[in-house]
């Protein structure tokens, strides 16, 4: 498994919508534990790698990224100036590439190119995907080191990063780091459909 008992407990108690690949958990929903993602990491020599969220002392930053989405690539540059100013602030910073029809041929060239500064997690089955309900490529999540979903939904409020003018991401973080609950919590992602 990729995620830990959480998921059959969020299943079970009627958080998750059906069909669940395609309902997204709601933002403040409080995830059960201290749990872990866990995945092959696509950028060091795939070994297995675990992200405790209960180990970020004000969160993690969750990024669901695509090897061949033009929306994803235009937004790398920015996420790795987000980790730069934010991890440092005490956020961790992990990818999930959950696409099933983007091979490891045209994967690991295109994040090893792109050189984020972060862990990117393979996602077989899009099981990560599927649990959290992420739809398209890049949807960003801040889930705290107790496993609340604190926001969830685009990088910003565009296609392409350079057009950008509202920062959803970046605000959300500002103001979990002033003790405040993100808000907007929840919008809409603008991108490429993940494929299952």
């Amino acid at each position: 498994m990729i995620f830990r008992p959480w998921i059959r407990a969020l299943i079970i108690s009627g958080v998750a919508m059906a069909p669940m690949a395609y309902a997204a958990i709601p933002a403040g929903n409080e995830l059960i534990g201290h749990e872990a993602l866990r995945g092959r990491d696509l950028l060091h020599s795939g070994s297995e790698l675990e992200i405790d969220f209960a180990k970020a002392k004000l969160g993690t930053v969750v990024l669901f990224l695509s090897a061949r989405c033009p929306c994803s690539a235009s937004h790398e540059e920015r996420l790795k100036g987000l980790f730069e100013k934010y991890s440092k602030q005490g956020f961790q910073f992990v990818a999930v590439h959950s696409n099933q029809d983007e091979s490891d041929l045209e994967t690991l060239p295109h994040f090893k190119k792109a050189e984020l500064p972060f862990a990117v997690l393979n996602d077989p089955g899009a099981e990560i995907a599927n649990a959290l309900g992420a739809l398209k490529t890049p949807h960003s999540y801040v889930i705290s080191p107790r496993g609340e979903i604190l926001y969830q939904g685009g990088v910003d409020d565009s296609h392409d990063a350079h057009t950008a003018k509202k920062y959803y991401l970046e605000t959300a973080l500002n103001q979990v780091i002033a003790g405040e609950k993100p808000s907007p919590s929840e919008v809409r992602v603008l991108g490429c459909v993940i494929k299952r």
